[in-house]
């Protein structure tokens, strides 16, 4: 045990490069926002990524540059965290746990797992996403003109963040910029939902003893789903909400119609009188004001609709698979008057006792989705996977066996007769026979009165007594039946 904690420590040189390189990377920003010039020798702009260091306030931009170097690398730091300490207590934990006939394979597998090499992969994954989507979160600054000092989009987008109101580039630049602006909010504030639910996942992973190669992949791949699906979003808000997301150019157009129709009548009434032209003077003033008051109140604020994308886009991103199950849920409801009562269905997790909705995606994870699937699972081979314990697990297992054959009765079962699993079930029936007593007919008196209902019982029930293969119980749990048979009362 001592050799592998000894061996935990060393690293090949080239692991290390995942701390280097973004350190590099963001120590250079910050040196060329204090100390370089903001532009070349002759006068002209960067043109590489050292324009970005003088877009900003230098104090606030290596504010940003120390925030996204924290950001960063907090996903190796705990990766490598994890294989020096959490996995040597993992391991003695489940040495404690199983049986002993399976303690060398526990050795064996979490020999393999706690090494930093074992995470290299999904961790080099995970910091590239990580590092690429704070740099659109903290050092993106967007102008719409050449005039401005950061990424000129008067140049054009791409149809990822424009779809199809891309054409709005050559008909209307303002309008074509605020969608930009609204596209990428929603893309950003996607990724920050996604990657906040990514670190608690993974600090409740490491003090769970959790944290595995897959914890880390799937953190990647839902800071991409949701930053997409974000930006997806945020083209439906014009559907949704078409009057908040009116371009700030057509309300500018309705305010100069309204200004030059005021012009027109006020010149016909002053052709016609002194007086009439007075009043009409008085009122176009009046009316030129207004219309100065809403152009310019216009131009200073934002619709109030907005104000929901960012927040929409947030929680997408941190609950993507809350939504998706109520989708499915959603789905599941409207096609039950299409598919037939009779086809088969998978048992859901969330008839196991003890099943939260954190087990059933960290099982899922695993690829055990359904009571079906985790009823072959073996105990030890999850428990070194997962942070769920042995005895945890093997009740799981053995309750997924007694629902997958007992199927929708499985909880009217629990409930009437208190066996959960097919350990309690062997157990009780062992009892019975060894104590000369049939255990199938007390479950079924206690399960039924109805006699097609018990002649059903009670075949499902020796069927599954002949599925267990069950033996004599031991000599003391006979006494101990006997002497509850034959206590008074």
């Amino acid at each position: 045990m001592d050799q592998n904690d000894g061996k935990q420590w060393h690293m090949p040189w080239y692991d290390w490069l995942i701390f280097l390189l973004p350190s590099l990377l963001i120590i250079s920003l910050g040196l060329e926002s204090a100390f370089g010039p903001p532009l070349r020798a002759d006068g002209t702009e960067y043109n590489d990524f050292r324009a970005v260091a003088h877009w900003f306030d230098p104090v606030f931009f290596q504010y940003n540059l120390v925030m996204a170097l924290l950001v960063v690398l907090v996903v190796p730091s705990l990766a490598l965290s994890y294989t020096l300490t959490m996995a040597n207590r993992k391991e003695r934990r489940l040495q404690h746990e199983v049986p002993p006939e399976r303690r060398g394979e526990i050795r064996r597998r979490m020999g393999r797992r706690a090494s930093f090499g074992t995470y290299r992969g999904s961790v080099w994954l995970t910091t590239t996403v990580v590092m690429l989507g704070v740099s659109i979160l903290l050092l993106f600054k967007p102008v719409s003109s050449p005039d401005g000092v950061g990424a000129d989009f008067s140049l054009g987008a791409n149809m990822l963040t424009m779809g199809p109101f891309a054409e709005l580039y050559e008909k209307n630049p303002e309008a074509y910029y605020s969608h930009f602006i609204r596209n990428q909010i929603a893309f950003q504030f996607g990724f920050l939902g996604a990657y906040v639910y990514f670190i608690g996942s993974v600090v409740r992973a490491y003090f769970t003893m959790d944290l595995t190669s897959l914890t880390f992949v799937d953190g990647a791949i839902r800071m991409i789903v949701a930053s997409i699906l974000a930006l997806v979003l945020s083209f439906a808000f014009d559907f949704i909400l078409p009057g908040e997301l009116t371009p700030a150019s057509a309300a500018s157009s309705a305010t100069a119609a309204r200004e030059n129709d005021s012009a027109e009548s006020s010149a016909t009434a002053e052709s016609s009188s002194d007086t009439v032209a007075s009043t009409a003077k008085t009122a176009n003033e009046d009316s030129k004001a207004d219309s100065d008051d809403n152009s310019s109140e216009t131009e200073s604020t934002i619709p109030a609709g907005l104000s929901l994308l960012p927040v929409v886009s947030f929680f997408f991103g941190f609950y993507p698979k809350r939504a998706s199950l109520v989708i499915e849920r959603v789905a599941l409801k409207i096609m039950r008057n299409i598919v037939p009562e009779s086809s088969y269905r998978a048992l859901p997790l969330s008839m196991l006792a003890g099943m939260s909705y954190s087990h059933e995606l960290r099982l899922e994870r695993e690829g055990f989705d359904n009571i079906e699937n985790l009823s072959n699972a073996d105990a030890v081979d999850l428990a070194v996977r997962t942070c769920f314990s042995y005895g945890q697990l093997k009740q799981w297992i053995d309750q997924a066996w007694l629902a997958t054959h007992l199927r929708e009765d499985y909880p009217d079962f629990v409930r009437r007769t208190g066996i959960g699993s097919s350990d309690e079930l062997r157990r009780f029936l062992s009892i019975c026979d060894s104590a000369k007593v049939d255990g199938i007919e007390q479950l079924v008196a206690g399960l039924s009165i109805d006699p097609a209902a018990s002649e059903s019982w009670k075949l499902r029930l020796t069927t599954l007594k002949i599925l267990l293969d069950i033996g004599p119980a031991p000599p003391e749990d006979c006494r101990n039946l006997a002497e509850i048979e034959h206590e008074p009362g």
